[in-house]
């Protein structure tokens, strides 16, 4: 035998598996390859490059033998027999060192298929008292895939000579072997009809080939056509075609080729129901073997009821779901049969929280059955053990027996455990009797039509809750909670992911690396087996994929598409938007339109979402998704619909993609975006507010992928004042449109000005004002003066020296602008009036009260009389006359005017924009000057909370707001707090403004103020009175 040969022989592993539930192993023909066979022309191994991100909770084999019986070397003798005796020899010893009971799903080409069903003959003729482990292949053995095997021989013909037209395709066989597996072979015969025996309980599907294949002398044949690739009177099998050739049928080019996915997709179900199945073949061969080996006596008829689900000793009593089951299951006076449903995500713990309610009140029952609801085998086989625990006499009854039963019994508790299955209705196996009680948990949302009264979702636990579960399962007692609850908090509060963190630290005993090791390896964690406990083998991620692979493949592909949102408030209006547009980007610039790339990401959506909107089928997606718990839906006070993913089964999904994936998946979430985001129609921005978290959610590659995708997400940045988002996006564009159009070009100084907007947005007014400035030339040498670009390009410029403290130079230039506005536009066009607006702030400021007042009023009443009450730029001058009025000492009606104001800005923009965090600012201020000091402390501290989170320490507005309350905790006598906090003013104003800035100087003042204040009430009796 060539080195080459004795390689490729016995069993290679292409795949681990992450927690593997399921062994897949593949099997070639003859002639074959364990590797070649399988590959295709591209080099696409499918087995080891495809099918792990697809099934990834399998280990994957291939086997391979010698089957080259024509060779320039040595051939083999081996006959069929030999080659299944030698893989089951292999196979038992390998299964040996692993799981021998782990379920088994074969796949086998060609006369593999042969050697497979001979293999398993073999070990069918095993008897129950064999010590020889080969029997435990066949229990294990779940499901077959036959790919293009001759069952019933060659068609009328002799073997020989199908493998004579085999030959010029692949390569040839040995006569001896031939000679077996002719036609009128009765070893051929003796095979089927014995493997027909052993495979009562196996899954079986036949794929045959839809083309012939090519053969010598350019003549076609299909060289096992569809009735010779199946076995007759099978009703059970399933007969799939797949389309391509002999050779072809099992190597595939990639993910989309059309023969991997249905391949893959009845692989998956088949995953899916493997291990349910194989247990219950391990619980018949176990009682067989039971009774062959003496162990249990073949005539007693003595069952013993079924125990019920341990709690766990780490198990953290979840008080909510505690009261609402015993408000439920306990009323005073019943009227009807109590049930109670707990349903949501797998691992929230809904199973534990019902055993330990049953065990707290296991006595006021007279009996408490415990049923496995995970398939109506399960349920039925639960059911008959029940009946047969009760008497000896009942040891034939059938669980129909249990039902009629139990419906004449009274006090009983049915416990309807992992009812998950959304094909398996459960009204059967309910007795039909208001003196029991029935619980069920599942994942199945559906189930809660059982109870439509008396459900609840059980979701992530309490903080409180989380810590103490973490903290018990860890076995430690930190000094502070502060590591644990950033542990609990990435994890989103998941029972099952906050135990299996607790596992971890078990072993490891360090609670403060924890955090650090998850954010690395997350993926292998949160897949890793649960070693501590009975209660729970299973992993958070095996959890999730009991969900998730049931379901259909677009709505994977939706549900990888919510991965890249943010988690929470996904608005069921984006998909409509968005597909209501084709997904298709807005046109911000003709000079820069969407890439053509646009076109395979949009025909993607199209496959996933459909072309056109339809309500109908889009909720069919969203029902197939919340069936299994994953995704919840909420209806806001407007009555519009948003979705909740919780944020691991986010995690979990973008962890089951490979990075090609989720690169291709990020885009189309952004894709998905783009199609939603269009200029706003009114003055409300709500729709950019919703659309915000998502947007900011995306990765910056998907944000800076084209310039014409950067400009519509920041439509939504700047809509809603989040400048600090902007700022990357706008240099992108600057940088993009001046590479491409040169400095000069019109749409270049366009962005250039926009990019010195947000720069003066975020506090970096320096440089703004130098942007502003070669913005202004450049717009007078090419446009010239009186072009409404340079006449904004001057605008702006006058407000960021007017932030700067340059008082008289803003005013020169904005007197200049609203001039210009004036002569040009009117006195009523937006635009004058908002010159207007800037010049009388501007006045404000160098304290030409008079005038400023005289001014804003004859703003805000055009604004009124053109743009309406509640049209922001109406609000904004609004705020200016109410803060001119407080500088006047008016500051009554400077108060009701910045309710107003706050009002009107809460809702137009949201509490978060920072038009209405300066108003609450103001407001504030009035307060405290009118000696609200309570309240304006409070508004205050919001205030800065909201500052520091959504424009920084170091923003102006934030520093101002500092000063504000410091002297507000000054007048309330707090002077270390008051202290403390102008120090900080101080130092950031000089380090952002420098040390010779009005603002800095005022800042430097009232510390000094606070200062003598403070050491006159420690030396003066009485002087806190004076002061």
């Amino acid at each position: 035998m060539s080195r080459l040969k004795e390689r490729a022989q016995g069993f290679l592993e292409l795949s681990a598996g992450q927690d593997p539930i399921v062994d897949i192993i593949a099997i070639h023909g003859l002639d074959g390859h364990r590797e070649n066979s399988w590959t295709a022309d591209d080099g696409t191994m499918w087995l080891r490059d495809l099918l792990p991100d697809d099934v990834p909770n399998a280990r994957i084999l291939t086997y391979g033998y010698d089957a080259y019986t024509r060779s320039f070397s040595r051939t083999s003798t081996k006959t069929i027999f030999h080659h299944a005796e030698a893989f089951v020899e292999d196979l038992s010893r390998l299964r040996r060192a692993a799981d021998p009971k782990r379920p088994i799903i074969f796949l086998a080409h060609s006369l593999g298929g042969i050697i497979l069903k001979q293999a398993l003959v073999l070990c069918h003729s095993d008897n129950f008292e064999t010590k020889d482990t080969s029997r435990d292949i066949l229990v294990s053995t779940f499901a077959i895939l036959f790919f293009g095997t001759p069952h019933s021989g060659a068609n009328g013909v002799q073997l020989a000579e199908w493998m004579g037209r085999v030959l010029s395709v692949c390569m040839s066989t040995n006569d001896r072997i031939l000679k077996a597996l002719s036609r009128d072979s009765s070893e051929l015969e003796n095979i089927q009809k014995l493997y027909l025996r052993a495979s009562k309980q196996i899954s079986t599907i036949f794929f045959y080939e839809e083309y012939p294949t090519r053969i010598v002398r350019g003549m076609e044949e299909h060289i096992v056509p569809r009735h010779l690739a199946v076995v007759q009177g099978d009703r059970k099998a399933k007969v799939v075609v797949l389309h391509a050739d002999h050779c072809q049928m099992v190597k595939y080019t990639g993910e989309n080729d059309i023969n991997y996915r249905k391949v893959v997709d009845y692989l998956s179900e088949l995953v899916v129901d493997a291990t349910i199945t194989v247990e219950q073949n391990w619980t018949r061969e176990n009682g067989h073997r039971g009774v062959a080996n003496g162990e249990i006596p073949p005539s007693s008829h003595t069952v013993l009821p079924k125990p019920g689900i341990p709690v766990s000793r780490n198990y953290v009593q979840r008080q909510e779901i505690y009261d609402f089951l015993t408000e439920k299951l306990l009323p005073e006076t019943p009227s009807h049969q109590r049930r109670c449903i707990l349903h949501g995500l797998g691992g929230g713990g809904k199973t534990q929280a019902a055993s330990f309610w049953i065990e707290e009140h296991k006595d006021m029952f007279s009996r408490v059955i415990v049923v496995d609801a995970s398939s109506k085998q399960h349920i039925e086989a639960d059911l008959e053990t029940v009946i047969r625990s009760i008497r000896p006499q009942y040891h034939n009854a059938t669980w129909k027996d249990a039902v009629a039963h139990l419906s004449n019994e009274k006090g009983w508790l049915l416990f309807l455990d992992n009812a998950d299955d959304p094909d398996l209705s459960l009204d059967e196996y309910l007795p039909n009797s208001k003196h029991g009680v029935v619980l069920i948990t599942t994942r199945n949302r559906d189930c809660i039509a059982h109870a439509p009264d008396s459900h609840m979702q059980v979701e992530k636990m309490t903080e409180d809750e989380a810590i103490d579960l973490l903290h018990k399962v860890a076995n430690v007692t930190p000094a502070s909670n502060d590591a644990s609850l950033a542990i609990v908090r990435e994890l989103g509060m998941w029972a099952l992911a906050i135990t299996q963190a607790g596992s971890y630290i078990f072993r490891t005993r360090r609670l403060d690396k924890y955090l650090t090791t998850f954010q690395k390896h997350r993926d292998k964690l949160m897949r890793e087996a649960l070693q501590q406990g009975r209660n729970y083998q299973g992993s958070t991620y095996a959890a999730f994929d009991l969900s998730f692979r049931l379901l259909p493949r677009n709505v994977q592909g939706l549900m990888k598409i919510c991965a890249f949102l943010h988690y929470s408030a996904i608005p069921q209006a984006l998909f409509e938007k968005s597909a209501t547009s084709n997904f298709r980007t807005d046109i911000v610039f003709e000079s820069f339109p969407p890439p053509s790339s646009d076109g395979g990401v949009i025909s993607t959506l199209n496959e996933i979402l459909g072309s056109e909107w339809d309500d109908l089928t889009f909720q069919t997606l969203i029902d197939s998704i919340s069936r299994g718990s994953l995704m919840d839906t909420f209806i806001d006070n407007n009555g519009e619909c948003f979705y909740n993913l919780h944020p691991l089964v986010q995690t979990y999904i973008r962890d089951l993609l490979n990075k090609e994936n989720r690169d291709r998946h990020a885009c189309l979430a952004g894709q998905l975006l783009l199609g939603a985001i269009r200029p706003l129609e009114g003055e409300n921005n709500l729709w950019h507010r919703q659309l915000l978290t998502h947007v900011d959610n995306l990765a910056m590659e998907v944000k800076l992928s084209h310039a014409s995708h950067t400009l519509s997400f920041l439509m939504v940045y700047e809509s809603t004042g989040n400048w600090n988002g902007s700022q990357t996006l706008r240099e992108y564009c600057y940088s993009e449109f001046k590479n491409s159009l040169g400095a000069r070009h019109v749409d270049t100084i366009r962005t250039m000005c926009d990019l010195a907007t947000t720069l003066m947005a975020c506090g970096q007014l320096e440089e703004a004002e130098r942007m502003q400035r070669e913005v202004l030339t450049l717009n007078n040498e090419i446009l010239g003066q009186h072009h409404p670009s340079t006449i904004t390009a001057m605008h702006n410029l006058a407000w960021t020296l007017r932030d700067r403290g340059q008082l008289e130079e803003a005013e020169r230039m904005q007197r200049e602008v609203f001039a210009l506005q004036k002569e040009i536009l009117g006195l009523r066009h937006p635009h004058t009036i908002s010159a207007m607006h800037s010049l009388s702030s501007t006045l404000q400021d160098c304290g030409q009260l008079e005038e400023a007042e005289r001014m804003q009023r004859e703003v805000l009443a055009l604004y009124k009389e053109i743009l309406g009450q509640h049209h922001p730029s109406t609000t904004t001058a609004m705020h200016g006359l109410a803060s001119t009025l407080q500088d006047c000492g008016q500051l009554e009606e400077a108060e009701r005017m910045q309710r107003e104001v706050l009002a009107l800005q809460k809702e137009i923009l949201g509490l978060r924009h920072p038009h209405t965090i300066t108003a609450m600012h103001n407001l504030a201020s009035t307060l405290s000057e009118r000696g609200q000091l309570e309240e304006a402390e409070r508004m205050q501290i919001d205030i800065i909370t909201l500052d520091k989170e959504i424009l920084g320490l170091r923003h102006p507005e934030s520093i101002m707001t500092m000063q504000s309350l410091a002297l507000t905790l000054r007048d309330l006598g707090k002077w270390d707090e008051a202290e403390n906090m102008v120090l900080e003013v101080v130092a950031l104003r000089g380090e952002v403004l420098g040390p010779q800035h009005p603002a800095t100087l005022l800042a430097m003042s009232h510390l000094s103020i606070i200062r003598t204040q403070r050491e006159r009430l420690v030396n003066t009796p009485n002087a806190d009175e004076s002061l």
